[in-house]
């Protein structure tokens, strides 16, 4: 009995939702030990990739091999809530300020993480854990930045956790950092960063050799609605996770903070801290899946990551080699194009890209017994609805929703594919009246060239060249002195 389409699994888009599949092991797929480099190099903890190419993906597997008896959490921008530690307006104070917040946000979520373990630990008051509770405990609520200060300070010796005060005072239930104090006191505002010294040291005290503590940060491109303050965060939170990765090293447990980042966010972040470049040199694992060129189609990562779940959800194929199932599930042109070179047209070169293509190519056909020539092209309408919503997804960190809408209304109304800066600058000229947010079209064109929708295009010698922004090899800006061309992926949606 042939093998149909609908009888083989590609797995999804979303790396999290694949991840909960009963056989997520199987299924991964991890072509250039991505996972072995950022797991065996304690330099390591920033995976960086374009959006769909596989971060997530690649931390739920981390969290799966993760020992079973260690700690282990993965939060993602719905728990990213230091901006809210304190006033808003007060984030403007400066980097310094971001620093601290950064600081009180992990050392927030490695305590309760440790506590969460240690339960018993809590209730004996010698032990380090047992500070730590009490600590948390008093602060991690609204009024934590409050302080109860005692007027005359030779009451209290003023250090962490020890009580003080002067023979036959009172002494009360207020606290200070851990501290008891006397009777005699005033309510005064305190700022948060002066408790993080305490904190930390009381904390990494409380780690044990035993203690294997795994935490990972995702979607740090949505953290925040305002574009500036989030680049802060993240380049603050980039420069703590690494201080703290190497710090925990002078104490006996084990810590490890990941952090997953989109290269263009890290590329636009670069202007707030110019070591930045040096970290994501030293500390850095790319998701990056374009090849310049392989010995065979099959070969190549992409083709290869598709083919490995063919075997894995198919019985039929579960011996068979790469290159028969590649044979045998795909034509051998599309268009005059090898299939693979088809596909990587469409995209941008991720997985998330070439699996929404076949999945919507399944899900048409679920009886053919390949990817037809055929089933692929009648595919590009719905594929290129998913691709256009989720590059607006993408842009919607870079601009503001109404300007993105207006820069693909500039596309749609060119009457071809391949256009110029200057009748780009004559249709907006011509209906001026549709625009809002526009108010220069070069502008424009180079926000279109940097999210992907357009490419550069120009000859030499009869031969044409097309230079995209998502690969590695594209220039960082657009050249307004040469042609444009729409990506193949957007192409069906505006109608071409």
């Amino acid at each position: 009995m042939a093998v149909k389409l609908k009888d083989i699994y590609l797995g999804v888009p979303d790396g999290a939702t694949e991840a909960e599949s009963k056989n997520f092991e199987e299924l991964f797929y991890d072509p250039n030990n991505k996972y072995d480099e950022l797991m065996d190099n304690e330099e390591k903890f920033l995976v960086i990739g374009n959006k769909g190419a596989g971060k997530t993906y690649l931390a739920k597997y981390v969290l799966l091999k993760a020992p079973k008896k260690g700690l282990k959490e993965m939060v993602n921008a719905n728990d990213f809530s230091i901006y809210k530690l304190a006033n808003v307006s007060e984030i403007g104070r400066g980097k310094d300020l971001m620093y601290a917040l950064c600081k009180w946000y992990l050392l927030d979520k490695i305590s309760k993480l440790l506590l969460s373990r240690h339960i018993w630990k809590q209730k004996v008051p010698v032990t380090n854990i047992y500070e730590l509770k009490k600590f948390v405990t008093n602060y991690d609520n609204d009024s934590f930045f409050k302080e109860i200060k005692r007027t005359d300070s030779k009451t209290s010796d003023g250090k962490f956790g020890r009580k003080s005060h002067m023979k036959g005072s009172p002494i009360t239930n207020e606290v200070n950092c851990g501290i008891s104090i006397g009777s005699s006191v005033e309510s005064e505002r305190k700022e948060f960063y002066e408790l993080i010294t305490a904190y930390e040291e009381l904390l990494f005290k409380s780690i044990s050799k035993n203690d294997d503590i795994l935490l990972i940060i995702d979607d740090l491109d949505e953290i925040e609605k305002d574009k500036e303050k989030a680049e802060q965060i993240i380049a603050a939170l980039i420069n703590v996770t690494k201080e703290y990765n190497f710090k925990i090293k002078k104490y006996k447990g084990k810590l490890k903070i990941i952090l997953l980042l989109r290269s263009d966010i890290l590329n636009d972040i670069q202007v707030y801290n110019a070591n930045l470049s040096k970290i994501k040199t030293s500390c850095g694992v790319e998701l990056y899946w374009l090849l310049d060129s392989v010995p065979n189609q099959y070969e190549h990562p992409l083709m290869s990551m598709v083919l490995h779940k063919i075997k894995a959800s198919c019985p039929e194929y579960r011996n068979a080699s790469n290159k028969k199932i590649f044979n045998e599930m795909f034509p051998d042109n599309i268009d005059n194009k090898k299939p693979l070179d088809y596909l990587l047209d469409y995209g941008f070169g991720r997985p998330r890209d070439i699996i929404t293509y076949l999945n919507h190519t399944k899900e048409q056909y679920p009886e053919e017994s390949y990817f037809s020539s055929r089933a692929l092209k009648e595919s590009r309408k719905l594929y290129s609805e998913d691709f256009y919503n989720e590059m607006q997804n993408q842009a919607s960190f870079h601009k503001e929703p109404e300007y993105i809408k207006e820069c693909f209304l500039l596309l749609q109304m060119e009457s071809k594919v391949t256009f110029t800066y200057e009748e780009a600058q004559e249709n907006f000229e011509n209906s001026k009246e549709r625009f809002q947010v526009i108010d220069d079209v070069g502008n424009a064109l180079e926000f279109l060239y940097e999210i992907g929708a357009i490419g550069n295009v120009w000859r030499v010698n009869k031969r044409a060249h097309t230079c995209w922004a998502y690969k590695k090899d594209a220039m960082d800006k657009a050249d307004l002195k040469k042609k444009f061309t729409i990506h193949y992926g957007l192409r069906k949606k505006f109608s071409y």
